[in-house]
């Protein structure tokens, strides 16, 4: 029991680590976050003496992000390209440390229902109490039943 006590302390421990590398990603974000996917396209401009109408098409950057379930794609002027780009790259990185963040929260929760577990006692030792068919706090229901 003590074994599996202190490796469930130790696990927890390396999610915390891991927990707070992430956070530290959150807060280091500075400057504004653009949402979307960054990428080239090579276009055909229409004019019929232009390099691109023998195949050498222009390259434009692109700004992509969906919209009302649609995707919607921006044309992105080449002076603000590094912008676009860098500001895509910082949510990108946010998002990706909020979805770790909200995965580690629930090994944390599991290590911990599983640390109470292995930690718990049976009292009393004639006739113990019957183990809890959960652990931890029940959600609270509204007044309709339902929980939330």
């Amino acid at each position: 029991m003590r074994a599996k006590a202190s490796r469930l302390r130790q696990r927890l421990a390396e999610t915390a680590e891991e927990q707070q590398r992430q956070l530290d990603i959150v807060l280091e974000a500075r400057g504004p976050l653009i949402r979307g996917s960054f990428g080239t396209r090579a276009r055909l401009c229409g004019k019929a003496s232009c390099r691109c109408a023998a195949g050498e098409r222009h390259l434009a950057k692109y700004l992509a992000a969906s919209e009302g379930g649609r995707m919607r794609q921006v044309h992105v002027p080449a002076a603000e390209e590094e912008h676009v780009r860098a500001g895509v790259e910082r949510y990108r990185r946010l998002m990706s440390a909020r979805a770790d963040l909200a995965e580690l929260a629930q090994q944390q929760l599991e290590l911990v229902d599983q640390l109470g577990r292995s930690l718990l006692e049976p009292y009393p030792r004639d006739k113990p109490l019957p183990p809890a068919s959960h652990f931890g706090r029940r959600p609270k229901r509204n007044k309709s039943g339902d929980s939330g």
